[in-house]
């Protein structure tokens, strides 16, 4: 197995995913990370519930590809990343995202 760094590259913030982070109905939450773009989500499972020591109810990714970008007449292209939402069994939270 990869080590937990090589996994999750980072938490993804932003208005929409602590919009909506807790589901009114059933009260799980849901998490966005980037991740590796070669994690499968049982890599993503195992190394959010060794590393913050939670339930994990379900893993959705996806691939986001990188724009096309010009400067002057060259073109580049941003790298492609990998982004997971993570949703917690019901009673389960993840206390570095309280209060964000």
């Amino acid at each position: 197995m990869k080590e937990l760094h090589e996994i999750l590259v980072a938490p993804h913030v932003t208005e929409e995913t602590t919009k909506n982070m807790v589901n009114p109905k059933s009260g799980a939450r849901k998490y966005v990370f980037k991740v590796a773009l070669n994690a499968s989500k049982d890599e993503v499972k195992a190394a959010i519930e060794k590393r913050f020591d939670v339930k994990v109810a379900s893993v959705n990714t996806l691939i986001n590809r990188g724009k096309i970008k010009r400067v002057r007449m060259a073109a580049g292209k941003k790298p492609n990343w990998k982004k997971a939402y993570i949703t917690l069994k019901a009673g389960q939270k993840i206390a570095e995202f309280e209060g964000v």
